[in-house]
């Protein structure tokens, strides 16, 4: 290998150069515009990779074909390919020059096959590379950390060559995180980090137990009938949510017992004190997939010299009460302090699939020394 080491995941507070998306005609052409616009406020290139051969359709998951590494002496990206068996997981081999590319691993299907089956239960997506990401720097981690799922009931995890990759190169120490009670079981599900006006940043996680306060705060004040998630379900109300018991314990104990204790393994694992948490409001189903579009599941587009930045959101479909959503609203309240303005974006097409925001994008974000 030519390539010098180590090579660095770069995490969500490095700036963009370049943003990559897929085409989908007749389905993604707002979120597409929406997502060019927030690139031309930092900036940063778009690059959309094209519907039709040589990749099927429905290989629309940029974020996981592939992970853009930097060299650690700044000299260039390094763009490590999925293990997926998926042909859009060559799509930086085959569209981009300048950039060298590495594959660790053989693919292992039973862990990237994206097909859960009885004989794999539920770890097929595990191998893909949205649960693969860093955390950015700080006094104890001056790079970062690498930060990687692992499924405790059946000891599944990302693949352990590539984990054994980062671990051997001895600069970004690799901690797992629980990702078992997610469907599809990646890190950028649950975590994700945004830059603060103080020059630090947040740690932003979901939050069961943030909607359900909301939903009751506005059933207590008569908006009980207020709809809400109408781009995906027909009827929905506030009132219904709350009504369905069962639902509303299960988001109860999905934070207790599992968001929770993994947000302080990953606050006491990258050295950040508790009070950089941002937990915002998301519901989960009891299969492990959002009910509602997943927030934390953004694209972080930091500003440049000094300019703020840009977060991509998915719209969080709350209940609109006097023209206002209030998910949106809880979620801009909990940020204040954010040095990036909030751009809620159209991402229908991808909620439906299960993924949002972050999941259907990439990005090269270059290594900039002093």
């Amino acid at each position: 290998m030519t390539t010098p080491a180590p090579l660095l995941v770069q995490s969500s507070l490095a700036p963009a150069s370049v943003v990559f998306v897929r085409e989908l005609p007749g389905r993604n052409e707002r979120f597409i515009e929406q997502l060019a616009a927030c690139c031309r406020e930092v900036g940063a290139e778009m690059h959309v990779v094209p519907a039709g051969d040589p990749y099927p359709e429905n290989q629309v998951w940029l974020q996981d074909a592939v992970e853009f590494l930097e060299r650690a002496d700044g000299s260039g990206t390094v763009a490590l390919l999925g293990v997926r068996n998926q042909s859009v997981d060559d799509f930086a081999k085959d569209r981009l020059t300048g950039i060298e590319t590495l594959r660790i691993g053989a693919y292992r299907e039973a862990f990237a096959s994206g097909a859960s089956t009885t004989s794999t239960p539920g770890d097929a997506w595990i191998d893909w590379f949205g649960n693969l990401e860093a955390s950015p720097p700080t006094a104890a981690w001056p790079n970062g950390r690498v930060l990687y799922g692992v499924n405790p009931e059946t000891g599944g995890q990302l693949h352990p060559e590539v984990v054994a990759f980062f671990t051997e190169q001895g600069a970004q120490a690799p901690l797992a995180l629980d990702v078992g009670w997610l469907t599809v079981r990646h890190v950028d599900e649950m975590s994700s980090f945004l830059p603060a006006k103080d020059d630090g940043f947040f740690v932003a996680v979901p939050d069961p137990t943030a909607a359900i306060k909301l939903l009751e705060s506005a059933a207590a004040q008569g908006h009980g009938g207020a709809t809400m998630l109408a781009p995906y379900e027909n009827g929905t109300t506030v009132q219904s949510i709350l009504d369905d018991t069962e639902f509303v314990a299960f988001n109860h104990r999905l934070w207790t017992e599992r968001i929770e204790p993994m947000s302080r393994v990953l606050l006491e694992g990258i050295g950040v004190e508790a009070d950089r948490l941002r937990r915002l409001p998301v519901l989960f189903q009891p299969s492990g997939e959002a009910r509602t579009p997943n927030v934390v599941n953004c694209l972080v587009l930091p500003g440049t010299a000094g300019e703020p930045g840009v977060v991509a959101m998915s719209e969080p479909c709350g209940p609109v009460i006097d023209g206002v959503d209030l998910f949106k609203a809880d979620i801009e309240q909990r940020l204040t302090g954010l040095a990036a303005r909030i751009a809620f974006l159209d991402d229908q097409p991808y909620h439906r699939w299960s993924g949002n925001v972050h999941c259907a994008t990439n990005a090269i974000r270059p290594l900039r020394r002093e």
